[in-house]
């Protein structure tokens, strides 16, 4: 059998580095310059490779944080939550082995232990030295957990979110929290379309969101229940209250006293504090989306459906990434009831 060759995605386009903080370019060319002065050696192989990661970075941040100076306040003290985004970003987008991903946290990790040390840089410490967890088992492919909720589980999620949200003090969720969990678990939409949601966009009838530009330009629709509508009438009313809440987009964030739009990271940590009420502190969007995927299968047996509902062109992505393989003794359970359906007919 012959071996596959690995599939490459075209992300971090010229275009989209044409469009990068000319700050950002200039701080990393201050290092690059400085580096190769001392060892001109590697110039066109270690920094060549750097070069081309640190840039990846710094796509990444125009497109989810706004195109975020890395000498900004903001980036020094959310450095973490953005890593951590990004690793997320390089695992589910861009299906980097645990190896690369590692190389590509060195790159940007380099230039902040550089700038520390540099007269003129304005900062004072590297913001995720020793705080950001590096991919452990580097030879190790299997990236990431991936996670298919059963109905239980969604139903404790939902119990949880929701009672701790009515109290009256120590809320761990907001009413975005719960706009988030109910419109992945029924939409089944990516996660880049719902950080997309705006209220422009929003059919309150018809309940769902229209005319979402998802991955590579895709329009897609985003679809809610009854429960969730009411949820979204009751978020509007609540944002009239709010001092400089003028954004469009359904999930905000409050930055230097303006609210904006909610990054994909931010949804992607709040998505992680979900997890923990059932001892997964690692789920993540994705593994909401498998879950709504899955529960269509299992619920109509319809796998066109599903492969409808999660807006794939080929079904079998559908089959082979999004459907749950089923073990023995549930393929047993299975076949008992189509034996038993069989006898009554």
């Amino acid at each position: 059998m012959a071996e596959q060759k690995r599939q490459y995605k075209r992300y971090f386009t010229k275009d989209k580095l044409a469009k990068v903080n000319e700050d950002n370019i200039k701080a990393y060319q201050a290092y690059l310059k400085s580096k190769i002065i001392k060892n001109r050696d590697v110039k066109e192989t270690t920094y060549k490779v750097y070069t081309n990661y640190f840039n990846q970075f710094l796509v990444y941040l125009m497109e989810e944080w706004e195109n975020i100076s890395i000498h900004d306040e903001e980036y020094l003290e959310n450095a973490v939550e953005i890593m951590e985004g990004y690793i997320s970003f390089l695992q589910e987008e861009l299906g980097n082995n645990k190896k690369v991903i590692n190389t590509k946290l060195s790159a940007v990790s380099s230039y902040f232990h550089w700038a520390v040390q540099r007269k003129g840089v304005p900062v004072d410490v590297h913001p995720f030295d020793r705080k950001l967890e590096r991919m452990k088992g580097a030879n190790d492919e299997k990236l990431i957990n991936h996670y298919f909720l059963n109905q239980e589980q969604i139903d404790i999620i939902t119990r949880v979110m929701h009672e701790n949200y009515e109290k009256p003090k120590g809320r761990k969720f907001d009413i975005q929290d719960l706009l988030i969990w109910h419109i992945a678990i029924e939409s089944a939409n990516r996660n880049g379309a719902i950080s997309k949601l705006t209220w422009s966009s929003l059919d309150l009838e018809s309940m769902m969101f229209v005319d979402i530009r998802e991955k590579r330009g895709k329009m897609v629709e985003v679809a809610f229940e009854e429960s969730t509508r009411d949820l979204l009438i009751k978020w509007r009313e609540m944002r009239k209250e709010m001092d400089n809440l003028e954004c469009d987009a359904i999930f905000v964030a409050k930055r230097n006293g303006v609210y904006h739009k909610m990054s994909q990271t931010s949804i992607y940590m709040r998505v992680r504090k979900m997890g923990t009420i059932l001892g997964l502190p690692d789920l993540h969007p994705h593994c909401l989306r498998k879950t709504a995927i899955n529960k269509i299968v299992d619920e109509t047996g319809d796998l066109t459906l599903a492969q409808e509902m999660a807006n794939h062109s080929d079904i079998s992505t559908t089959q082979k990434h999004y459907v749950k393989p089923k073990s023995k003794a549930e393929i047993r359970e299975k076949l008992k009831q189509l034996k038993n359906k069989n006898k009554q007919d």
